[in-house]
């Protein structure tokens, strides 16, 4: 039962230090989406402003 709770205690360390080196593992997929996201969401607050301001302007 020793060698049981050794082993667990081994596997955690060993996915604690696995998720930490993920947390620090560049995403450039992750970051490109994101990026994109932001972009989308800009353009859409423009086109808003614009079509509020056309429709202000036309009544």
């Amino acid at each position: 039962m020793n060698n049981t709770i050794r082993l667990t205690d081994e596997l955690e360390r060993q996915l604690m230090l696995q998720a930490i080196e993920e947390q620090f593992r560049p995403h450039p997929m992750r970051a490109l989406a994101a990026g994109l996201r932001k972009l989308a969401h800009g353009i859409r607050a423009l086109v808003g402003k614009a079509s509020a301001k056309d429709a202000h302007s036309a009544a």
